[in-house]
């Protein structure tokens, strides 16, 4: 049972003159401030003071109003679904055929879903959270026996006209309709990147709206196309039944149509006698409100997790609901995991940079180290580097203040510090890493003078497109020890195939998988 959850304070009253208060005027007014609120930061990171702040009222009355921060999310919910009830049962389904009558339902929901996004992300959020708020609610009930009931009614017209020659179940035609217009709204920026379909151009949205409509009519009617053959009296030949299990995977970023990692991951997949399938998502410029909106898709649409690249390592942190230790420590994400409809941050940048570098770091004596870059991958081989007993790890950026902060998250470990300039932070070191994507194509800079690089260095690039970028080329040039991005690719590929599928993935099926691409990129150019 729902109790409230502060004293119960008095409206205030209005001074001597003063218009009266406006108590429904208000509650609409909190409710329609926390439906932005809840849908846009969820339950858990919606705030009642925010709430609040962005109202005609104070926090003090919203207690009075709704009890508490659940009893808010319910009427707010209530009222999400009440709009849409409320809408169907104005539409007139008795004056008109049945054929017609469903038509119109289909068409009011399917422009329903779109003109509000916030009841999508509403009930996607009161998903994840499986029912435990709506639970409480016995008005929802009653509120969403209405669309029932006239499906009902429509369904037995329909049989006695004589048009539909199907016994429907009301509740699995309403399932059927409403998976049809939520998923357009819910999935379409994932959709939309997987498929390169915009389902908001009009024509698109025009042929999905009819689509929709006609296929359920089809089903109702028995129309061409609509098998009556029940599934148990199909028999599927033995050679067609897949046993095989699949794992979905992908990465979000840009640009990344370069990127190695679908061949790395299908092979690890293959050899572990899974079908994989890895996604490449690239999305440039994306806001927070887009991000989120990729990530409720990769979360629905059965994705075992998603690997994130630059630009959105740092970005895509608060828009997850757990991190593991190492991805909290340093506020920087490349491998999103699903779990139980959550969402969990790692970042396997620092276990496989550090598999990856530790041979160059031991043969030099884990003498000081110059790191170019606090970004994202910047983070993860700062971490890495430091976990190997570095003498010194100097840190420069472009951005002062991201290499501050980046040695403030390290200041457990002796040694860090920040650098003015790449020529310090070079002063008697003997390893450089560049943590940064200058270099990657199509960019052919280096982040690096040629005229600081000798042969006493080993240097280190995160960038594997090029495998050989220009600040490898000159450090070869002149007699430095390389890796290139290649380990640190297949490394952190495989401890993320690891986390996605809780199998260990063959190193050498990988790293085959690695070569292959790269084999054919150059011998093509």
């Amino acid at each position: 049972m729902l109790e409230r959850t502060a004293e119960e304070p008095q409206p205030d009253q209005p001074e001597p003159g003063r218009r009266k208060n406006d108590p429904e005027a208000t509650k609409r007014n909190i409710i329609d401030v926390a439906t932005e609120e809840f849908a846009a930061q969820g339950y858990s990171g919606a705030r009642v003071d925010e709430i609040a702040a962005k109202t005609r009222t104070s926090k003090r009355m919203i207690y009075y109003y709704f009890g508490g921060k659940e009893q808010l999310y319910l009427a707010v919910l209530e009222e999400a679904y009440r709009s849409i009830r409320e809408l169907e049962e104005s539409l007139d389904t008795e004056n008109c055929s049945a054929t017609d009558a469903i038509r119109r339902l289909i068409e009011a929901t399917f422009d329903h879903d779109e003109r509000n996004p916030n009841f999508i992300r509403l009930v996607s959020i009161e998903n994840i959270h499986r029912a435990r708020h709506l639970k409480h609610s016995a008005q929802l009930r009653e509120i969403n026996a209405s669309v029932i009931a006239t499906l009902r009614r429509i369904l037995e017209r329909g049989r006695a006209e004589g048009v539909f020659r199907r016994d429907v179940d009301p509740i699995d035609l309403h399932l059927a309709i409403s998976s049809f217009c939520f998923f357009r709204v819910a999935n379409q920026y994932t959709f939309g990147a997987l498929f390169n379909r915009d389902l908001a151009e009009p024509a698109v949205r025009n042929r999905n709206k009819q689509q929709i409509a006609d296929m359920v009519l089809a089903y109702l009617t028995g129309g061409e196309g609509a098998s009556v053959t029940a599934a148990s009296e199909v028999t599927w030949p033995a050679a067609e039944i897949i046993e095989q299990p699949h794992v979905l995977s992908g990465l979000i970023g840009a640009p990344i149509k370069h990127s190695a990692s679908p061949a790395m991951h299908e092979a690890a997949a293959a050899a572990v006698g899974l079908r994989g399938h890895y996604q490449l998502i690239e999305v440039a410029g994306a806001d927070h409100a887009r991000l989120r909106g990729l990530l409720d898709g990769v979360r629905q649409m059965g994705f075992a997790g998603v690997n994130v690249t630059y630009p959105y390592k740092e970005t895509v942190v608060e828009l997850l609901d757990e991190l593991a230790p190492e991805a909290q420590a340093m506020g920087a994400v490349n491998t999103v995991v699903v779990r139980d409809d959550r969402l969990i941050g790692h970042n396997t940048d620092t276990t496989g940079f550090a598999r990856a570098v530790a041979p160059l770091v031991e043969a030099s004596g884990r003498g000081p180290v110059a790191l170019v870059g606090a970004g994202g991958v910047g983070k993860a081989i700062a971490f890495a580097l430091v976990s190997l007993g570095l003498s010194e790890l100097r840190i420069v950026d472009a951005d002062r203040a991201k290499a501050e902060t980046l040695a403030a998250l390290l200041r457990d470990h002796p040694g860090v510090s920040v650098a003015d300039h790449v020529e310090a932070a070079l002063r008697g070191a003997v390893g450089l890493v560049n943590g940064t994507p200058v270099g990657m194509l199509p960019n052919r800079d280096s982040p690096v003078p040629e005229g600081l690089l000798h042969g006493g260095l080993w240097v280190a690039d995160a960038i594997y497109s090029p495998l050989w970028t220009p600040l490898l080329t000159a450090a070869k040039a002149r007699g430095a020890r390389v890796m290139t991005g290649r380990e640190l690719a297949i490394h952190q590929a495989a401890d993320g195939f690891k986390l996605f599928t809780g199998r260990e993935a063959s190193v050498e099926a990988i790293a085959a998988a690695f070569d292959g691409v790269m084999a054919k990129r150059y011998g093509a150019t």
